[in-house]
C-alpha cells in the first residue's frame, strides 16, 4: 500500500511538472496552415465569392475578387500560434463534448496590445477536421474602437460582424457575409 502511495505521488508530481512546463513547449494548433489550405482550395476552383453587407436595415450583395478576399481573411485571422511569443501570450483551453461529437480548442489573451483576443476552433471528435473558427478582434481607428467577431465555416462562408464604438457608445453595426461552396 505504501509503494502504491509513493507511485501515485510521483505520477502526480510528474503530471504537475509537465503542465507547468508545458506552456513553453506546447504545440498550438496551426491556424495559419488551415487558413492557407482553405484559401488555396477557393483559389483553385471556379467558385464565386458573394459578399452580402447589412447595415442600418439595408442590404447589398456583390461579388468579391479572390485576391481581395484572401487579403481580408489573412488580415482578420492571420495568427501564428506556433510562434514563441504567441505561445506565451495565449492560454489554451480544450473542451470535448462526446455527445455532440465536438472538440473546442480556445486561445485567449489578456494582453491589451494583442488585436486578436480570442480564437476558438471547433473540430469533429472522430476525424479532427475543423468545422469552424470563431475569432474576436479589438482594434482602434483613431478614437473609434472596432470589435469584430468573425466566424469561418469550413468550405462554406466567413461572417464578419463589426461594431464601431466611440466613447463607449455604439455608432454602427455592420455584418458582412462572404459565401462560397466547395464540394457540397
Amino acid at each position: 500500500m505504501r509503494l502504491y502511495s509513493i507511485l501515485s505521488l510521483l505520477i502526480l508530481v510528474s503530471l504537475q511538472n509537465s503542465c507547468v512546463n508545458g506552456g513553453e513547449n506546447k504545440n498550438n494548433f496551426p491556424v495559419n496552415s488551415f487558413l492557407l489550405q482553405e484559401l488555396a482550395a477557393i483559389d483553385s476552383l471556379p467558385v464565386a465569392i458573394f459578399r452580402t453587407k447589412e447595415s442600418n436595415g439595408s442590404s447589398d450583395t456583390s461579388i468579391v475578387e479572390k485576391k481581395a478576399f484572401r487579403r481580408l481573411s489573412m488580415g482578420l485571422l492571420d495568427m501564428d500560434l506556433q510562434e514563441n511569443t504567441n505561445k506565451k501570450k495565449y492560454k489554451e483551453l480544450v473542451l470535448e463534448d462526446l455527445q455532440l461529437g465536438n472538440i473546442s480548442i480556445t486561445y485567449t489573451t489578456e494582453d491589451a496590445d494583442a488585436a486578436l483576443k480570442k480564437l476558438e476552433l471547433n473540430t469533429n471528435v472522430g476525424s479532427n477536421k475543423i468545422k469552424s473558427i470563431f475569432a474576436e478582434r479589438h482594434e482602434k481607428a483613431g478614437d473609434t474602437l472596432l470589435i469584430r467577431k468573425i466566424l469561418w465555416t469550413t468550405a462554406t462562408e466567413m461572417m464578419v460582424n463589426t461594431c464601431y464604438y466611440k466613447k463607449g457608445q455604439l455608432l454602427n453595426n455592420i455584418t458582412e457575409r462572404y459565401n462560397w461552396t466547395i464540394g457540397k
